[in-house]
């Protein structure tokens, strides 16, 4: 029997450490939502670095359409350059770190209370930096992640992140009401697209094996997913990923793609016929493709190999379905070139860089 590492636990983990993260916070995010009211905020900023960036990236949608406020989304190590216009007694600054060490992201907290606005800090320790500093904590219940490459924290960030921003919604938006019902939900079709598809992708990995290079394309919350799984496959299996919309393939990069190229596209009903196009002209290049699909659509005629998602795919809160199945591919990609996906080899090099001296990232 082949060696289980944590990782694989912690993916396995994901859908009950998704309902305690939306359980436990909404006092909070009713908290945050009168405070935001209360303050007339007018401008929302969502920063994080790494997986706390991607992770705000699949909430995107959601802010783009029930929040009411102005909403960006910025690297924590950029939001320098466009502080002094966006950081003010007007503006919420959301601030995503799991280990609430990184220092781009505290600064950006500190920041942002001495500039009289208000600061929430998403992180999955309640006595961190970052949450001192904040005047709310919306914390990720995900309990120890030892692994170095972070999953089921990443997907709690993006849930809780996705609630934030429907809490955030007029009363008249019955819509975004819908949808923050759907998303408590959705923990069991996430366990079961765990279940379903972790022994496909074991039995996909002849297949997967003989590619060294990967692109993963998707749209709405799913574009985050892509960008994430940029940063997971690569941070256990070292194989280049490359994560971009499916547009954004289309336009260029698809040229590049050749037959140790694998695409996977993240398809869903309203973005199934460009993903059509997308595969149809990467197979002119000669790449192959593992596509992640939504029930009732098939693109097995356009692709190699498909993969099913379980239960209803609504395009705003989608990443949470199709992020554990990349996380369960990096993790058995790493698996099968004898990796300890737990402990890259370039973890320590990797966190003597991203965090300040002094810091150090927790396991809780």
């Amino acid at each position: 029997m082949t060696e289980e590492y944590q990782m694989i636990h912690y993916i396995r983990e994901s859908p009950a450490v998704l309902e305690r993260t939306l359980e436990g916070n909404e006092p909070q995010l009713q908290s945050i939502s009168q405070e935001v009211r209360n303050r007339r905020i007018d401008q929302v900023v969502i920063c994080g670095l790494g997986s706390s960036y991607t992770a705000a990236m699949m909430a995107g949608p959601i802010f783009s359409t029930h929040c009411p406020y102005k909403t960006m989304i910025v690297p924590a190590s950029e939001l320098q350059y466009y502080a002094p216009k966006i950081l003010n007694e007007r503006t919420l600054l959301v601030a995503v770190s799991r280990s609430g060490a990184r220092g781009a992201v505290v600064d950006a907290l500190i920041q942002i209370v001495q500039a009289g606005g208000m600061g929430v800090a998403v992180t999955g320790v309640e006595n961190n930096l970052l949450a001192k500093n904040a005047e709310f904590a919306l914390l990720t219940h995900e309990g120890e992640e030892k692994a170095f490459p972070k999953t089921k924290s990443v997907l709690a960030s993006a849930g809780i992140l996705m609630a934030l921003g429907c809490a955030l919604a007029g009363e008249e938006d019955h819509k975004a009401k819908d949808r923050m019902e759907a998303l408590c939900r959705l923990p069991a079709s996430v366990e079961q697209t765990i279940i379903g598809i972790e022994p496909e992708v074991q039995s996909l990995l002849p297949f997967v094996r003989e590619h060294t290079f990967v692109g993963v394309a998707g749209t709405a919350s799913n574009h985050g997913v892509a960008l994430e799984a940029a940063i997971k496959i690569q941070e256990a299996a070292y194989i280049l990923t490359r994560g971009d919309s499916i547009a954004g393939w289309i336009h260029g990069p698809v040229g590049a793609l050749h037959d140790r190229c694998l695409l996977i596209p993240l398809v869903m009903e309203s973005d199934e016929a460009l993903n059509k196009q997308l595969l149809t002209l990467a197979g002119r290049f000669g790449a192959h493709s593992l596509c992640l699909q939504a029930p009732g659509i098939d693109v097995e005629a356009y692709c190699d190999h498909a993969l099913t998602i379980s239960g209803d795919v609504d395009p705003f809160l989608a990443a949470l379905l199709y992020l554990p199945p990349i996380q369960l591919i990096a993790y058995y990609w790493a698996v099968d070139q004898s990796l300890d996906p737990d402990v890259p080899e370039l973890t320590q090099p990797i966190l003597d860089v991203i965090l300040p001296p002094g810091r150090e990232e927790p396991d809780l």
